[in-house]
């Protein structure tokens, strides 16, 4: 980082842009110790505005005075370029002068900049600075990937000594952020010595991925999205089901004509998505992604007071639990008889049972990979108890009234337990799977009309990833990826169907469908290609071929599009299977 900063340039401007805890003010402290020459820092206070701020501000900390208080920037320029060494001018926090004349001083000076002087400036949001003039062509634009820890610079970074993998599972998690990963430091310092052993039945110490996500939650409202226009914060708690954004699927979502934009404006002005492998699609960061799943669940389902968690049993008798409607792609939701769940009363790690329990809806799970899953490092006896305390607690919550043996929906079955969703609610997992069942048979009996719109039912069903909020946890992360490439090959099928029947633009949003589900499926682009080109659409089929070959490119494969040496679908799978593994 401070090598890139140091290296010649014919801009006199380097920006440092990415979000709240990035390390940019210790970066610019770093950059300025090692200048030889005059250095200068300045930081707008908030509510700065006015360009005699911005002058006045420079000018007091120049060596050689300047006739205060009416100072302009011609003067100050000429000032700078009468001093005998180079000038280094820091400026912290530019975002909080974002859109006013102060900030149009700072261009203008930026302008004028004489040969000695260099200006780094770093702030949360990419200034309106014109980036396309001429003396400004050469700007370096540094932005979160470059401030972002590595993922050997973890352990060292956090002064503790961690779990195999565990750094790599905090980086996917957190992308690096230095201020987040920062609140772990007081919970991985553990004294020397023997570790005390929970006590029975109490649960088991929470895992350092799951202890940051709560610390983490009061960071990322404070410093990232409260400070965000509210405009950005609703599409962002809007489309948070969405595993990769699209601008017409965030259109959809948000109802907001200006998704597109604004997806561009949190991507690039303040680092808080990431450019996806498809051309024109963002990722998540993924710790901020959980956030706003909980605001959002919590915005469209507020809790109820604690002393009304327990409805009157004439609401809700015991043993039964009413209409049970499970959502696990996009996020977990349950909903009994209408009623309103308050998740606070319940453990996390007892909410991670019934999530987990919730993916294999209707079939036993039993006890020890159960026990495997949620407490890994316990022992047996430790386990098993700690399971025994977690399942009483969900049964307790779901179906408060319930006298023993009268459980309807989290049962046993010999060393197993299993979550029943009963009809006429289901779930979305019972959904996909039954509609994916009933495709496979209308197919084999020739019926086409009747398998596209089983796969319309399916890909309806999948609404986002499974289960995003538990992130890298093993025990989801197959099944994950089980459900996605089934939805991907339910959008590739359905856009075959839909181009044998000659319906080109249905073809071609089916194809757009499996891409965003998953960009490394090459069969999906070359028909998603095919049918935008039989729509009349060519700009739109070469911006696809520009996709599939980034993505191509991002496997290490030749991108020539129909040239000799072109890898299939095969070879794609096997390049992609190889970096996973």
């Amino acid at each position: 980082m401070l090598a890139e900063l140091a290296r010649p340039t014919l801009s006199p401007l380097t920006l440092l842009v990415g979000p709240a805890g990035h390390g940019k003010t210790t970066v610019l402290a770093q950059h300025l110790a090692r200048h030889r020459g005059q250095t200068i820092r300045w930081r707008p206070g908030r509510g700065t505005a006015e360009v005699g701020e911005v002058l006045e501000g420079i000018a007091r900390r120049l060596r050689a005075p300047l006739p205060l208080p009416r100072v302009s920037v011609e003067a100050l320029a000429l000032v700078i370029e009468r001093q005998d060494e180079p000038v280094l001018l820091a400026i912290d926090d530019l975002h909080l002068v974002h859109g006013t004349p102060a900030e149009a001083a700072v261009e203008e000076l930026l302008l004028l900049a004489p040969p000695n002087l260099r200006v780094v400036a770093a702030g949360r949001r990419r200034p309106l600075v014109n980036l396309a003039r001429r003396e400004l062509a050469d700007t370096t634009v540094l932005g979160p990937a470059a401030l972002r820890l590595r993922t050997e610079e973890i352990e060292p970074f956090l002064d503790a000594r961690l779990a195999p993998g565990l750094a790599t599972a905090l980086g996917t998690l957190t992308l690096g952020w230095p201020a987040v990963l920062r609140l772990l430091r007081p919970a991985l310092a553990r004294p020397p010595g023997p570790q005390p052993q929970p006590e029975p039945g109490g649960g088991a110490r929470p895992e350092p991925t799951e202890l940051l996500a709560a610390l983490a939650r009061g960071y990322l409202d404070r410093e990232v999205l409260d400070p965000l226009p509210a405009r950005l914060v609703r599409l962002l708690e809007r489309v948070s089901p969405v595993s990769l954004l699209s601008p017409v699927r965030c259109e959809e979502l948000a109802g907001d004509p200006d998704s597109g934009r604004l997806l561009g404006e949190l991507a690039d002005d303040y680092g808080l998505l990431e450019h996806g492998p498809v051309a024109g699609t963002y990722q998540w960061i993924p710790l901020l992604r959980d956030r706003l799943i909980e605001r959002s669940t919590t915005r469209r389902a507020p809790p109820v007071p604690r002393a009304a968690a327990t409805p009157p049993a004439a609401t809700s008798p015991p043993g039964r639990a009413g209409r049970v409607e499970l959502r696990c792609f996009g996020g977990f939701e349950l909903a009994l008889g209408g009623r309103t769940l308050d998740w606070r009363l319940v453990r996390p790690r007892a909410r991670a049972l019934l999530r987990l329990l919730a993916i294999h809806p209707g079939r036993p799970v039993h006890r020890e990979l159960l026990m495997e899953a949620l407490w890994p490092h316990l022992p047996p006896d430790t386990a098993a108890r700690s399971l025994q305390v977690a399942v009483s607690a969900l049964r307790t919550f779901l179906e408060p009234g319930a006298g023993r043996g009268e459980a309807r929906l989290l049962l046993r079955t010999g060393e197993a337990y299993l979550f029943r969703v009963p009809a006429p609610g289901g779930g979305d997992l019972q959904r996909f799977e039954s509609a994916l069942a009933e495709a496979l048979r209308a197919r084999a009996a020739g019926r086409r009309d009747a398998a596209a719109h089983a796969l319309r039912t399916a890909l309806d069903a999948y609404t986002g990833e499974l289960l995003p909020e538990d992130g890298p946890a093993e025990w989801v992360v197959g099944r994950r990826e089980h459900y996605r490439s089934e939805a991907a090959g339910a959008a590739l099928t359905l856009a075959g169907i839909e181009l044998a029947r000659g319906r080109p633009h249905a073809a071609a949003g089916a194809g757009a469908r499996s891409v965003e589900i998953d960009p490394f499926r090459e069969e999906a682009w070359r028909t998603l290609i095919t049918a935008q080109e039989r729509c009349g659409d060519p700009a739109a089929a070469e911006r696809s071929r520009l996709g599939r070959a980034r993505m191509l490119l991002s496997l290490g494969l030749p991108a020539g599009p129909g040239a000799k040496g072109t890898p299939g679908s095969d070879e794609v799978t096997a390049v992609r299977g190889r970096r996973h593994r």
